[in-house]
């Protein structure tokens, strides 16, 4: 029988751990092997990593792409760029989470946008999260919409992802 002693876990201020992976699983088994705490910074390449440790913001879908300033859903107004949006010009009392997804949904001009690419878009990563938590999400952002009378309609479309309409209309991009 072996006896290992462990190392004392690090315990640095200003130390954290950038891990390069897909799954959470990945995350997890690495930090048993550190014996830590440390914060972990998840990203889906080398290419992520870098442009986030030289400070460049993410790029939310892997794509270089500038999102629009203003999206348009009725009279719905969406700013992703100042993490607002506003129902007939009143603000609305959304979380930076909700008005990424009506971002998401909006910038799809009233198609499907796929559970990957809210993922992406929405939670900054390629996995990790799962259709529950998207679908919680939603159900939390349907309620504050409803309760604000805004008159958008966020649709499932099973197995493929959500699309966001207005009276039957498409969305547009200012």
């Amino acid at each position: 029988m072996s006896t290992h002693t462990q190392d004392p876990p690090l315990r640095h201020q200003d130390a954290y751990a950038v891990v390069v992976t897909e799954t959470v699983d990945d995350i997890e088994q690495l930090n048993e092997l550190l014996h830590s705490n440390l914060p972990v910074l998840l990203v889906r390449d080398l290419d992520q990593a870098r442009r986030l440790m030289d400070g460049e913001p993410p790029t939310g879908s892997g794509t270089d792409t500038p999102r629009p300033a203003r999206l348009r859903v009725g009279r719905l107004e969406i700013r992703p760029e100042e993490q607002r949006a506003l129902w007939r010009d009143a603000p609305l009392e959304l979380t930076a989470q909700e008005i990424g997804l009506l971002g998401c949904l909006a910038g799809h001009g009233g198609s499907v946008a796929s559970y990957r690419e809210l993922v992406q878009d929405v939670w900054g990563a390629s996995c990790g999260v799962d259709t529950t938590v998207i679908h919680s999400a939603v159900r939390r952002l349907r309620r504050k919409l409803e309760k604000a009378g805004v008159d958008v309609e966020i649709a499932s479309v099973r197995g493929h992802g959500l699309r966001i309409a207005y009276g039957g209309q498409q969305t547009s991009v200012n």
